[in-house]
């Protein structure tokens, strides 16, 4: 089985990172969709860290797991 994920870095006020991560992402997304999509969670400051409001788009990736599982 497989499985993928988004996850994407902001930084807060404090210039510490915060992810955010999404399972099963749309196989075709484009870098500068995943982007505008971040930059809107900044400006509607739809999330906060502990550390203060999200302030800038650090990076973002996609991370693909394959997974074996075994039956005994």
């Amino acid at each position: 089985m497989e499985k993928t994920k988004l996850e994407m870095d902001f930084l807060d006020t404090l210039n510490k990172i915060s992810k955010i991560s999404l399972d099963n992402p749309k196989p075709d997304l484009l870098p500068s969709e995943i982007q505008a999509a971040m930059e809107n969670i900044i400006s509607q400051n739809v999330f906060t860290s502990k550390d203060g409001d999200f302030i800038a788009v650090g990076g973002a990736r996609v991370i693909t797991t394959n997974i074996s599982e075994f039956e005994f």
